[in-house]
């Protein structure tokens, strides 16, 4: 099991004292296999940004996910990912996410009505939830023009969860060969075989009725501009089926700490209201008004790196590497840390503390460009970067404007360590309305 039951049981405490103790490069055991640790920005830079040749996306942990993911974007290399990124890219210009802006402010309202009963009953209530359909309903609206039932929707989120939870597990068990039983493993494909069925569907009604906003609708449609190409069923399926995972369960994973942060923190939360005030009275923010949102989007920034939803990037070195003194061969895994370098003393002062003024521009002169890398770095930086940094930024000002939101009485939410950093059984709060006059409306 090597170092697995310290990192289960200590989580990141354990990975902090192994820095500390032994520098920024260190190996660790999973048990699994061995991993070279790289805890700050310079390594970031060297391994996905100036020789991200050296280093590849193989290994178990890719293969795994490849079990789900197919050849998607995040997955896929080489010569075809260029395809593929060309082809996608257009998706996520400026002026579509422009005119995203308002459908997913419809989006939005539409899941905050489901929020009221919990406000008018003062009970409880599991955010991480609430913000995980949000997205998944934001997304589905962006990317395929329509909604899904809600009976599917549900389930759908639920099976996301399972796959998305099942994937560390089959990191470590990737080796094995089908005939051996593993727990979870017939879950894992039956729960595969549903969101696929889904997706299935919604692409044929894609197919048939075409809405030319949509994201769905520009991927049917796309054509390489250097082969002619389209992409072939198996091809869409994969970007879809990556695209709606990216854009659904990290931006929800990242909004629900941002609300445990806000909730510990009620200063920054009053704070945040106040801007959302002075900048939206009670109107329904539009593209415009986001750039305004400073303090708004510092929120979500300082929340991402706390709590980064992707917190390592994983590597294999396809050749010998060597930098700051350290040898890398050649065949060995290579985990870039994000966690560990969003919590890096010599970059960031007082790291576990949440303060949004970090990323002023005043105190981020200076900084590393690879010290806050939620979404990536480099060439293969998320092509959904600022779709999700925009929805984050309309949830918290759509809810700041709705409703005070306070923490629960001993229901601290805590880390679960899985493929992507969830709260380990939700992050509790209340809901109260805010008074008459200070609810937005429409119009």
């Amino acid at each position: 099991m090597g170092a697995l039951p310290g990192l289960l049981l200590e989580r990141f405490d354990f990975l902090e004292a192994a820095r500390q103790r032994l520098g920024d490069v260190f190996t660790l055991n999973l048990g699994f296999t061995d991993a070279i640790i790289l805890c700050h920005p310079r390594h970031a830079q060297r391994v996905l940004v100036d020789e991200a040749s050296k280093y590849r996306k193989g290994g178990h942990i890719w293969e795994s996910i490849r079990t789900f993911l197919g050849n998607g974007l995040p997955v896929s290399e080489g010569e075809f990912w260029k395809r593929q990124r060309r082809m996608i890219q257009p998706a996520f210009h400026h002026q579509r996410l422009v005119a995203l802006t308002g459908k997913m402010g419809e989006v939005i309202d539409e899941s905050l009505a489901g929020w009221e009963q919990a406000a008018r009953m003062g009970a409880p209530f599991n955010i991480d939830e609430g913000v995980s359909r949000m997205t998944m309903n934001v997304m589905v609206r962006a990317m395929f023009g329509s909604g899904l039932e809600a009976a599917d929707a549900e389930r759908v989120g639920h099976e996301l969860a399972y796959i998305i939870d099942y994937m560390l597990w089959g990191m470590m068990l990737q080796g094995l060969p089908d005939w051996v039983p593993v727990p979870g493993r017939a879950r894992y494909r039956e729960a595969i075989r549903f969101v696929d069925a889904v997706v299935s569907r919604i692409i044929e009604r894609g197919r048939r009725s075409p809405e030319d906003e949509s994201l769905l609708s520009l991927l049917l449609h796309a054509v390489d501009t250097e082969s002619g190409d389209r992409m072939t069923p198996a091809q869409l399926r994969d970007e879809v089926v990556s695209l709606f995972v990216a854009g659904y369960d990290t931006t929800a994973v990242g909004l629900a700490w941002a609300f445990h942060l806000l909730t510990r923190h009620p200063e920054s939360f009053r704070r945040m209201r106040t801007e959302v005030d002075a900048v939206l009275g009670e109107r329904v923010p539009g593209f415009a008004e986001l750039r305004q949102l400073t303090y708004t989007r510092n929120v979500l920034q300082e929340s991402l790196r706390l709590y980064s939803p992707a917190y390592w990037v994983p590597r294999a070195s396809a050749e010998e590497d060597a930098f700051d003194g350290y040898r890398i061969p050649a065949g060995r895994m290579v985990l870039v840390f994000t966690h560990l370098i969003h919590h890096h003393p010599d970059i960031w002062e007082e790291p576990r503390r949440f303060d949004p003024d970090r990323f002023t521009p005043e105190r981020s002169e200076g900084r590393h460009k690879q010290a806050w890398m939620p979404f990536g770095a480099g060439q293969r930086l998320c092509i959904g970067k600022e779709f999700s940094l925009m929805e984050g930024q309309l949830i918290l000002a759509r809810v700041a404007q709705r409703y005070e939101v306070s923490a629960v009485a001993g229901r601290e939410a805590q880390v679960h360590i899985g493929t992507s950093l969830r709260a380990k059984e939700g992050v509790w709060v209340h809901l109260k309305a805010r008074e008459p006059g200070a609810a937005p409306s429409r119009g």
